[in-house]
Protein backbone atom coordinates (compact mmCIF):
# COMPACT_ATOMS: atom_id res chain seq x y z
CA UNK A 1 0.00 0.00 0.00
CA UNK A 2 1.50 3.18 -1.10
CA UNK A 3 1.42 5.74 1.84
CA UNK A 4 -0.80 8.96 2.11
CA UNK A 5 0.92 11.08 3.44
CA UNK A 6 -1.98 13.97 3.38
CA UNK A 7 -3.91 11.04 6.15
CA UNK A 8 -1.00 11.40 8.72
CA UNK A 9 -1.50 14.20 11.19
CA UNK A 10 1.49 13.26 13.93
CA UNK A 11 4.71 12.53 14.36
CA UNK A 12 4.54 9.60 15.76
CA UNK A 13 2.13 8.13 13.00
CA UNK A 14 5.19 9.06 10.31
CA UNK A 15 7.25 7.13 12.09
CA UNK A 16 5.11 3.92 12.57
CA UNK A 17 4.86 3.66 8.86
CA UNK A 18 6.88 2.22 5.98
CA UNK A 19 8.00 3.62 3.27
CA UNK A 20 6.98 3.53 -0.18
CA UNK A 21 9.24 1.51 -2.61
CA UNK A 22 11.11 3.87 -5.02
CA UNK A 23 12.54 1.21 -6.78
CA UNK A 24 12.83 2.38 -10.97
CA UNK A 25 14.90 -0.36 -12.43
CA UNK A 26 15.04 -4.06 -11.53
CA UNK A 27 17.89 -4.75 -9.10
CA UNK A 28 20.93 -6.62 -10.59
CA UNK A 29 21.22 -9.22 -7.52
CA UNK A 30 18.13 -10.70 -5.54
CA UNK A 31 16.89 -8.42 -3.00
CA UNK A 32 16.32 -9.49 0.62
CA UNK A 33 12.83 -9.24 1.54
CA UNK A 34 12.89 -8.94 5.02
CA UNK A 35 9.53 -8.90 5.96
CA UNK A 36 7.55 -11.75 8.23
CA UNK A 37 3.80 -10.28 5.97
CA UNK A 38 2.84 -8.80 2.96
CA UNK A 39 0.40 -5.86 2.47
CA UNK A 40 -2.76 -6.61 1.12
CA UNK A 41 -4.54 -3.64 -1.33
CA UNK A 42 -8.14 -4.83 -0.38
CA UNK A 43 -9.75 -8.06 1.59
CA UNK A 44 -10.34 -9.30 -1.68
CA UNK A 45 -7.22 -9.91 -2.16
CA UNK A 46 -6.17 -10.56 1.22
CA UNK A 47 -8.99 -13.24 0.97
CA UNK A 48 -7.74 -14.68 -2.61
CA UNK A 49 -4.58 -15.23 -1.55
CA UNK A 50 -4.78 -17.07 2.00
CA UNK A 51 -6.71 -19.40 -0.79
CA UNK A 52 -4.36 -19.36 -3.17
CA UNK A 53 -1.76 -21.03 -1.27
CA UNK A 54 1.32 -21.88 -1.53
CA UNK A 55 1.90 -19.56 -4.76
CA UNK A 56 1.01 -15.80 -3.60
CA UNK A 57 2.91 -14.37 -0.41
CA UNK A 58 0.70 -13.40 2.88
CA UNK A 59 3.12 -14.56 5.45
CA UNK A 60 6.80 -15.69 5.47
CA UNK A 61 6.40 -18.69 6.83
CA UNK A 62 4.47 -19.93 4.34
CA UNK A 63 6.94 -18.48 1.41
CA UNK A 64 9.50 -15.85 0.73
CA UNK A 65 10.04 -14.27 -2.42
CA UNK A 66 13.78 -14.70 -1.38
CA UNK A 67 13.67 -18.24 0.35
CA UNK A 68 11.49 -18.93 -3.13
CA UNK A 69 14.18 -17.88 -5.42
CA UNK A 70 16.93 -19.64 -3.86
CA UNK A 71 15.05 -22.78 -3.85
CA UNK A 72 14.08 -22.98 -6.67
CA UNK A 73 17.84 -22.15 -8.19
CA UNK A 74 18.86 -24.80 -6.08
CA UNK A 75 15.98 -27.14 -7.92
CA UNK A 76 16.82 -26.16 -11.31
CA UNK A 77 20.53 -27.23 -10.59
CA UNK A 78 19.60 -30.66 -9.39
CA UNK A 79 16.89 -31.05 -12.31
CA UNK A 80 19.56 -29.65 -14.65
CA UNK A 81 19.91 -31.91 -18.16
CA UNK A 82 16.66 -33.80 -17.48
CA UNK A 83 14.33 -31.29 -19.56
CA UNK A 84 11.96 -31.91 -16.35
CA UNK A 85 10.88 -29.13 -14.11
CA UNK A 86 11.79 -29.59 -9.92
CA UNK A 87 10.52 -27.72 -7.26
CA UNK A 88 12.87 -27.08 -4.34
CA UNK A 89 11.79 -26.15 -0.24
CA UNK A 90 14.54 -23.96 1.62
CA UNK A 91 14.73 -25.28 5.42
CA UNK A 92 16.69 -23.84 8.41
CA UNK A 93 18.80 -26.46 8.25
CA UNK A 94 19.78 -29.86 6.18
CA UNK A 95 18.71 -31.56 9.32
CA UNK A 96 15.26 -29.72 9.18
CA UNK A 97 15.19 -30.81 5.94
CA UNK A 98 15.69 -34.73 6.58
CA UNK A 99 13.06 -34.05 9.25
CA UNK A 100 10.63 -32.11 7.37
CA UNK A 101 10.52 -34.81 4.61
CA UNK A 102 10.29 -37.56 7.13
CA UNK A 103 7.27 -36.36 8.95
CA UNK A 104 5.33 -35.54 6.18
CA UNK A 105 5.74 -38.57 4.42
CA UNK A 106 5.52 -41.46 7.50
CA UNK A 107 3.78 -42.40 10.32
CA UNK A 108 3.71 -43.87 13.62
CA UNK A 109 4.42 -47.83 12.47
CA UNK A 110 5.88 -46.80 9.00
CA UNK A 111 9.49 -48.00 8.20
CA UNK A 112 12.96 -45.81 7.23
CA UNK A 113 15.20 -48.31 5.30
CA UNK A 114 18.94 -46.75 5.46
CA UNK A 115 22.48 -47.44 5.58
CA UNK A 116 24.44 -47.81 8.75
CA UNK A 117 27.62 -45.67 7.42
CA UNK A 118 25.28 -42.14 7.71
CA UNK A 119 26.01 -39.10 8.87
CA UNK A 120 25.60 -39.52 12.68
CA UNK A 121 22.59 -36.90 13.18
CA UNK A 122 20.84 -38.33 10.76
CA UNK A 123 21.04 -41.44 12.52
CA UNK A 124 20.57 -40.02 15.65
CA UNK A 125 17.68 -38.32 14.47
CA UNK A 126 15.92 -41.60 12.93
CA UNK A 127 16.50 -43.10 16.29
CA UNK A 128 15.76 -41.11 19.07
CA UNK A 129 13.36 -38.26 17.56
CA UNK A 130 11.63 -40.79 15.08
CA UNK A 131 11.79 -43.69 17.54
CA UNK A 132 9.48 -42.11 20.24
CA UNK A 133 6.99 -41.51 17.25
CA UNK A 134 7.00 -45.58 16.85
CA UNK A 135 9.04 -45.11 13.23
CA UNK A 136 11.35 -48.11 12.54
CA UNK A 137 14.80 -47.63 11.47
CA UNK A 138 15.83 -50.45 9.46
CA UNK A 139 19.95 -50.98 8.01
CA UNK A 140 20.46 -52.70 5.03
CA UNK A 141 23.36 -53.63 2.55
CA UNK A 142 22.75 -51.47 -0.82
CA UNK A 143 25.59 -53.04 -2.28
CA UNK A 144 23.26 -56.17 -2.88
CA UNK A 145 20.45 -55.77 -4.80
CA UNK A 146 18.75 -59.06 -3.01
CA UNK A 147 19.26 -57.84 0.21
CA UNK A 148 17.24 -54.30 -0.52
CA UNK A 149 14.57 -56.38 -2.14
CA UNK A 150 14.25 -59.01 1.30
CA UNK A 151 14.32 -56.02 3.06
CA UNK A 152 11.31 -54.17 1.10
CA UNK A 153 9.46 -57.60 1.36
CA UNK A 154 9.79 -57.99 4.81
CA UNK A 155 7.61 -54.99 5.64
CA UNK A 156 4.43 -54.15 4.58
CA UNK A 157 4.36 -50.86 6.14
CA UNK A 158 4.19 -47.65 4.50
CA UNK A 159 8.09 -47.32 4.31
CA UNK A 160 10.80 -44.79 2.89
CA UNK A 161 14.91 -45.73 0.98
CA UNK A 162 17.12 -43.04 2.76
CA UNK A 163 20.59 -43.27 1.47
CA UNK A 164 23.68 -40.75 1.23
CA UNK A 165 26.26 -41.37 -1.49
CA UNK A 166 28.82 -41.30 -0.62
CA UNK A 167 28.49 -41.42 2.35
CA UNK A 168 29.68 -39.82 5.50
CA UNK A 169 32.79 -39.90 6.44
CA UNK A 170 33.22 -43.47 4.42
CA UNK A 171 32.71 -42.16 1.20
CA UNK A 172 31.33 -45.49 -0.18
CA UNK A 173 28.90 -45.32 -2.73
CA UNK A 174 25.82 -46.75 -3.47
CA UNK A 175 24.17 -47.15 -6.72
CA UNK A 176 21.04 -44.87 -7.20
CA UNK A 177 20.00 -45.95 -10.33
CA UNK A 178 20.14 -49.61 -8.96
CA UNK A 179 18.21 -48.68 -5.83
CA UNK A 180 15.72 -46.60 -7.35
CA UNK A 181 14.90 -49.15 -9.94
CA UNK A 182 14.20 -51.49 -6.78
CA UNK A 183 12.07 -48.91 -5.22
CA UNK A 184 9.93 -48.69 -7.83
CA UNK A 185 9.41 -51.82 -8.28
CA UNK A 186 7.78 -51.63 -5.15
CA UNK A 187 6.38 -48.04 -4.85
CA UNK A 188 8.96 -47.10 -2.33
CA UNK A 189 10.13 -43.16 -2.56
CA UNK A 190 13.71 -43.29 -2.80
CA UNK A 191 15.28 -39.98 -0.83
CA UNK A 192 19.27 -39.12 -1.89
CA UNK A 193 21.24 -36.60 0.51
CA UNK A 194 23.24 -35.04 -2.10
CA UNK A 195 25.31 -32.37 -0.05
CA UNK A 196 28.57 -34.21 -0.34
CA UNK A 197 28.50 -34.38 -4.18
CA UNK A 198 26.37 -31.14 -5.00
CA UNK A 199 24.51 -31.41 -8.24
CA UNK A 200 28.08 -30.06 -9.78
CA UNK A 201 29.25 -33.79 -9.14
CA UNK A 202 25.87 -35.92 -8.68
CA UNK A 203 22.23 -35.19 -10.15
CA UNK A 204 19.98 -38.15 -7.93
CA UNK A 205 16.72 -36.98 -9.46
CA UNK A 206 18.37 -37.72 -13.23
CA UNK A 207 18.83 -41.49 -11.87
CA UNK A 208 15.39 -41.95 -10.62
CA UNK A 209 15.40 -40.36 -7.39
CA UNK A 210 12.04 -38.92 -5.89
CA UNK A 211 13.50 -36.32 -3.72
CA UNK A 212 17.21 -35.15 -2.92
CA UNK A 213 17.77 -33.15 0.20
CA UNK A 214 21.40 -31.13 1.12
CA UNK A 215 22.39 -29.18 4.11
CA UNK A 216 23.19 -25.94 2.42
CA UNK A 217 25.32 -25.21 5.00
CA UNK A 218 27.95 -27.01 3.07
CA UNK A 219 29.13 -27.16 -0.36
CA UNK A 220 26.05 -25.45 -2.12
CA UNK A 221 26.36 -22.20 -0.03
CA UNK A 222 30.82 -23.15 0.62
CA UNK A 223 31.70 -20.07 2.87
CA UNK A 224 30.42 -21.52 6.06
CA UNK A 225 28.31 -18.10 6.59
CA UNK A 226 25.40 -19.41 6.39
CA UNK A 227 23.20 -22.17 7.89
CA UNK A 228 20.36 -23.41 5.94
CA UNK A 229 18.73 -27.24 4.29
CA UNK A 230 16.89 -27.94 0.91
CA UNK A 231 14.15 -30.57 -0.44
CA UNK A 232 13.94 -30.90 -3.74
CA UNK A 233 11.88 -33.26 -5.86
CA UNK A 234 9.84 -33.09 -9.29
CA UNK A 235 6.28 -34.57 -8.02
CA UNK A 236 4.56 -30.81 -7.63
CA UNK A 237 1.89 -32.45 -6.11
CA UNK A 238 3.71 -33.92 -3.42
CA UNK A 239 6.50 -31.34 -3.06
CA UNK A 240 3.66 -28.55 -3.08
CA UNK A 241 0.89 -30.70 -1.35
CA UNK A 242 2.12 -32.95 1.61
CA UNK A 243 5.47 -31.85 1.67
CA UNK A 244 4.26 -27.91 1.62
CA UNK A 245 1.79 -28.30 4.41
CA UNK A 246 4.26 -29.83 6.76
CA UNK A 247 6.96 -26.88 6.01
CA UNK A 248 4.43 -24.39 6.23
CA UNK A 249 3.00 -25.34 10.11
CA UNK A 250 6.76 -27.08 11.42
CA UNK A 251 8.06 -23.53 10.74
CA UNK A 252 11.14 -24.99 9.19
CA UNK A 253 11.49 -22.45 6.56
CA UNK A 254 15.16 -20.25 6.35
CA UNK A 255 15.19 -16.70 6.76
CA UNK A 256 15.75 -14.45 3.95
CA UNK A 257 19.03 -13.40 4.82
CA UNK A 258 20.28 -17.59 5.29
CA UNK A 259 18.66 -18.05 1.78
CA UNK A 260 20.42 -14.58 0.28
CA UNK A 261 23.73 -16.06 1.14
CA UNK A 262 23.40 -18.73 0.60
CA UNK A 263 22.30 -17.26 -3.04
CA UNK A 264 25.46 -15.25 -3.07
CA UNK A 265 27.58 -19.04 -2.35
CA UNK A 266 25.51 -20.16 -5.42
CA UNK A 267 27.66 -17.85 -8.15
CA UNK A 268 30.80 -19.88 -7.61
CA UNK A 269 29.21 -23.67 -6.96
CA UNK A 270 31.05 -24.80 -10.31
CA UNK A 271 34.56 -23.20 -9.73
CA UNK A 272 34.81 -24.28 -6.09
CA UNK A 273 33.73 -27.58 -6.93
CA UNK A 274 36.17 -28.28 -9.50
CA UNK A 275 39.30 -26.88 -7.84
CA UNK A 276 38.12 -28.86 -4.37
CA UNK A 277 37.94 -31.98 -6.30
CA UNK A 278 41.14 -31.76 -7.98
CA UNK A 279 42.84 -30.59 -4.40
CA UNK A 280 41.17 -33.35 -2.72
CA UNK A 281 42.61 -36.05 -5.66
CA UNK A 282 45.98 -34.93 -5.29
CA UNK A 283 45.76 -35.05 -1.71
CA UNK A 284 44.50 -38.46 -1.65
CA UNK A 285 47.32 -39.33 -3.94
CA UNK A 286 49.89 -38.21 -1.23
CA UNK A 287 47.72 -40.40 1.87
CA UNK A 288 48.09 -43.51 0.42
CA UNK A 289 51.21 -43.81 -0.59
CA UNK A 290 52.44 -42.74 3.23
CA UNK A 291 53.88 -45.51 5.59
CA UNK A 292 51.37 -44.25 8.44
CA UNK A 293 48.32 -44.67 6.64
CA UNK A 294 46.44 -47.99 6.81
CA UNK A 295 43.16 -46.75 4.27
CA UNK A 296 42.59 -44.00 2.03
CA UNK A 297 38.84 -43.48 1.04
CA UNK A 298 38.64 -41.35 -1.90
CA UNK A 299 35.93 -42.86 -5.03
CA UNK A 300 38.65 -41.03 -6.88
CA UNK A 301 41.53 -43.64 -6.46
CA UNK A 302 41.17 -46.44 -8.58
CA UNK A 303 41.90 -48.83 -5.12
CA UNK A 304 38.22 -47.79 -4.03
CA UNK A 305 35.99 -50.15 -4.42
CA UNK A 306 33.50 -48.31 -5.65
CA UNK A 307 35.76 -46.23 -7.98
CA UNK A 308 34.12 -47.68 -11.25
CA UNK A 309 30.49 -46.86 -10.21
CA UNK A 310 31.94 -43.52 -8.77
CA UNK A 311 33.15 -42.90 -12.22
CA UNK A 312 29.61 -43.78 -14.02
CA UNK A 313 27.06 -41.99 -11.53
CA UNK A 314 29.92 -39.09 -10.63
CA UNK A 315 30.88 -36.15 -12.60
CA UNK A 316 34.06 -35.87 -10.65
CA UNK A 317 34.81 -37.67 -7.41
CA UNK A 318 34.07 -34.39 -4.63
CA UNK A 319 36.24 -32.80 -1.54
CA UNK A 320 36.09 -35.03 0.58
CA UNK A 321 38.54 -38.02 1.88
CA UNK A 322 38.57 -40.16 4.97
CA UNK A 323 41.63 -41.82 6.19
CA UNK A 324 42.73 -44.44 8.67
CA UNK A 325 46.22 -43.76 10.71
CA UNK A 326 48.04 -46.92 11.79
CA UNK A 327 48.22 -46.51 15.45
CA UNK A 328 45.26 -45.87 18.09
CA UNK A 329 42.53 -43.44 19.14
CA UNK A 330 45.18 -41.51 21.25
CA UNK A 331 47.36 -41.42 17.67
CA UNK A 332 44.51 -39.58 15.84
CA UNK A 333 44.14 -37.35 18.56
CA UNK A 334 47.60 -36.61 18.09
CA UNK A 335 47.76 -35.88 14.65
CA UNK A 336 44.35 -33.58 14.90
CA UNK A 337 46.57 -31.73 17.27
CA UNK A 338 49.37 -31.16 15.72
CA UNK A 339 47.83 -29.69 12.27
CA UNK A 340 48.53 -25.90 11.86
CA UNK A 341 46.21 -25.32 8.63
CA UNK A 342 44.01 -27.99 8.43
CA UNK A 343 41.12 -26.41 10.67
CA UNK A 344 39.25 -28.82 13.68
CA UNK A 345 35.73 -27.68 12.77
CA UNK A 346 32.77 -30.09 12.92
CA UNK A 347 31.34 -28.96 9.69
CA UNK A 348 32.94 -29.39 5.94
CA UNK A 349 32.96 -27.52 2.66
CA UNK A 350 33.59 -24.67 3.04
CA UNK A 351 36.79 -22.92 1.19
CA UNK A 352 39.22 -23.76 3.79
CA UNK A 353 40.47 -26.96 4.32
CA UNK A 354 38.53 -28.71 7.80
CA UNK A 355 40.00 -31.59 9.19
CA UNK A 356 37.70 -33.92 12.02
CA UNK A 357 37.27 -36.94 14.40
CA UNK A 358 34.45 -38.81 13.72
CA UNK A 359 34.50 -41.36 16.53
CA UNK A 360 35.02 -38.09 18.98
CA UNK A 361 32.48 -35.92 17.48
CA UNK A 362 30.48 -36.14 14.58
CA UNK A 363 29.36 -40.10 15.41
CA UNK A 364 30.09 -40.21 19.27
CA UNK A 365 26.57 -40.66 19.92
CA UNK A 366 26.71 -44.22 17.22
CA UNK A 367 27.49 -47.29 19.18
CA UNK A 368 30.82 -48.60 19.01
CA UNK A 369 29.92 -51.66 17.19
CA UNK A 370 27.52 -49.92 14.04
CA UNK A 371 30.80 -47.22 14.13
CA UNK A 372 32.94 -50.01 13.69
CA UNK A 373 31.03 -52.44 11.76
CA UNK A 374 30.82 -49.59 9.04
CA UNK A 375 34.41 -48.67 8.96
CA UNK A 376 34.22 -45.60 11.11
CA UNK A 377 36.79 -46.78 13.32
CA UNK A 378 38.88 -44.70 16.42
CA UNK A 379 41.52 -43.99 13.91
CA UNK A 380 39.54 -42.85 10.79
CA UNK A 381 39.85 -39.09 10.32
CA UNK A 382 37.66 -36.94 7.71
CA UNK A 383 39.59 -34.12 5.42
CA UNK A 384 37.35 -31.82 3.51
CA UNK A 385 39.46 -29.98 1.61
CA UNK A 386 39.66 -26.71 0.38
CA UNK A 387 41.12 -24.05 -2.28
CA UNK A 388 44.48 -24.05 -0.37
CA UNK A 389 47.30 -25.14 -2.11
CA UNK A 390 47.49 -28.71 -2.07
CA UNK A 391 50.90 -28.71 -1.82
CA UNK A 392 50.82 -26.89 1.49
CA UNK A 393 48.11 -29.20 2.82
CA UNK A 394 50.31 -32.12 2.15
CA UNK A 395 53.11 -30.62 4.01
CA UNK A 396 50.84 -30.01 7.19
CA UNK A 397 49.82 -33.81 6.99
CA UNK A 398 53.02 -34.35 6.80
CA UNK A 399 54.10 -32.88 9.46
CA UNK A 400 51.46 -33.82 11.77
CA UNK A 401 52.38 -37.65 11.07
CA UNK A 402 55.65 -36.81 12.38
CA UNK A 403 54.44 -36.42 16.18
CA UNK A 404 52.66 -40.17 15.34
CA UNK A 405 55.24 -43.50 16.39
CA UNK A 406 53.96 -46.18 15.14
Amino acid sequence: MIMNRKAIKHFATLCAKGVNDPKTTKPHQLPIYATAGFEFETSIESINSFQLQPGTHVYSRYGNPTVEAVAQKIADLEAFGTGKEAFGLLTSSGQSAVHLVIQSLLKPGDVIITQGNLYGGTTELFKKVFGQSNIDIQFVDFSSKEAIIAMLQKYAQNKVIYIETPANPTLSCIDIQMVSDVAKTYGVLLIVDNTFCTPYIQRPLSLGADIVIHSTTKFLHGHGASMGGVVVGMDKELMKGKIWEFYKLIGCNASPFEAWLIYLGLKTLSIRMKTQSANALEIAKYLESHSKISTVNYPGLTSHRDHSLACRQMNGFGALISFDIKGTYEDAITLMDALELCAMVPTLGETDTMILHPASSSHVKIDKDIRMQYGITDTLIRLSVGLESPEDIIGDIDSALTKIQV
